[in-house]
C-alpha cells in the first residue's frame, strides 16, 4: 500500500506536470518606448525571461536584434555593456536581451560550450522571433521586418549568435560574434542541406577578437573556442567564400571613430561569398570585453553597415 502511494506521488510530481503543462506561450509583451522592459514566456514548458527594448522612433518595418549575454552573466549586464541600445534608438530597431538558463546562466551554443541544463536555447531563440512577429505583437505596434532579424552576443553569447546563423539562416540574416569563434567542429555542419539538396542562405558574419583575451584566447584554445585564424577560415568555408580575405586597417572600417590610430591592428574579410554575404574578423589589442576598446572601434556600427549593405543586395 505504501509503495503504491509513493509511486502515485512520483507520477504526480514528475510526470503529471509535463503532461498537463507541456506547451509554449508567448506571454504578454510589456512595451515602453526608450526603456528595457522585462518579459516572460514559456518554451518547452519552461519559463524564460528576456528584456525588450523598443525605440522611441519605432517604425513599421523595424529590424530585430537578439543580443545574448556571456557565460555566467545576465541580460541586464549585456544591456548595460553592449552597443546595440544606442544604435537601435537611432535606427528604429528593436533589441531583445534573452536570459540564459541554468544555475550559472549560459547558452547551449554548439560543440564547444555550454550545456545549460535549462532547456533548448535554439527553440527559445526561434520562439522569441515568432512571438515578436505574430499578430498580437503587431496589434501592439511591433512590426518586425522579418528579412532583418539579427543575432549578436558576447563570448558564449557570441557562439550562440553564430550557431543561429549556421543552423537557421532562413530566420537570422546575420550574426555578430564578439570574443568567440565558429561554434561547430566542422564547417560542413553550417548551413546544412535542405531536403531538396539546397543549402540554407549565406549571411554576413562579423567576428571581433582581442589579442590579449585570456578567456577566449586569440592564438590558441582552452577547449571552448577556436583560435582566431582557424575560426575565420571556417566562417569563410561555411559561407561559400572564395579567394583570400582582404586585409584592412581597423581605422578604415565603418565602425572606426575619430580617435582610431592607423597602423595598430587590422580586419580580414572574405567579400566574395555566397549570396553577397561576407565573413569578417577584426582584431583588437584588448581583452575579453571589447565593446569599449582602445581603438575607438564600435562593433555594432561596423556590423550594421554590412547588414544594411547585404540587405540591399538581396532586394
Amino acid at each position: 500500500m505504501a509503495r503504491s502511494i509513493v509511486q502515485a506521488l512520483v507520477f504526480i510530481v514528475v510526470f503529471l506536470p509535463q503532461v498537463c503543462f507541456s506547451f509554449d506561450w508567448c506571454g504578454t509583451s510589456r512595451i515602453t518606448p526608450g526603456e528595457v522592459k522585462t518579459n516572460y514566456m514559456i518554451v518547452n514548458s519552461r519559463v524564460r525571461a528576456y528584456g525588450l527594448y523598443v525605440p522611441h522612433n519605432l517604425r513599421p518595418d523595424s529590424p530585430l536584434i537578439i543580443d545574448f549575454h556571456g557565460f555566467g552573466a545576465n541580460r541586464v549586464a549585456q544591456e548595460q555593456s553592449s552597443c546595440w541600445g544606442e544604435l537601435a534608438e537611432r535606427e528604429g530597431a528593436i533589441v531583445v536581451y534573452p536570459q540564459g538558463g541554468g544555475v550559472v546562466p549560459s547558452w547551449d551554443a554548439g560543440d564547444y560550450c555550454c550545456d545549460t541544463g535549462g532547456g533548448n536555447d535554439i527553440d527559445f531563440s526561434l520562439q522569441l522571433v515568432g512571438c515578436l512577429t505574430n499578430t498580437n505583437s503587431r496589434n501592439k505596434g511591433l512590426f518586425v521586418d522579418q528579412d532583418r532579424v539579427y543575432a549578436a552576443g558576447l563570448s558564449n553569447g557570441g557562439a550562440m549568435a553564430g550557431l543561429l546563423a549556421c543552423e537557421h539562416s532562413e530566420v537570422f540574416s546575420g550574426a555578430v560574434v564578439t570574443s568567440q569563434s565558429f561554434p561547430l567542429q566542422h564547417p560542413e555542419q553550417c548551413r546544412s542541406v535542405h531536403a531538396n539538396g539546397t543549402r540554407k542562405p549565406a549571411v554576413p558574419i562579423i567576428e571581433t577578437r582581442g589579442t590579449v583575451d585570456v578567456i577566449v584566447p586569440y592564438g590558441f584554445s582552452w577547449g571552448w573556442s577556436v583560435p582566431a585564424g582557424e575560426s575565420l577560415q571556417r566562417w569563410g568555408y561555411s559561407m561559400g567564400c572564395s579567394g583570400e580575405p582582404i586585409v584592412e586597417d581597423v581605422c578604415d572600417r565603418p565602425g572606426s571613430g575619430p580617435d582610431c590610430e592607423y597602423g595598430k591592428t587590422q580586419c580580414k574579410t572574405y567579400y566574395d561569398c555566397d549570396g553577397g554575404a561576407v565573413a569578417s574578423q577584426c582584431t583588437l589589442i584588448d581583452g575579453h570585453l571589447l565593446y569599449k576598446n582602445p581603438h575607438d572601434f564600435n562593433i555594432c556600427e561596423d556590423a550594421w553597415v554590412e547588414f544594411e549593405r547585404h540587405g540591399l543586395i538581396r532586394q
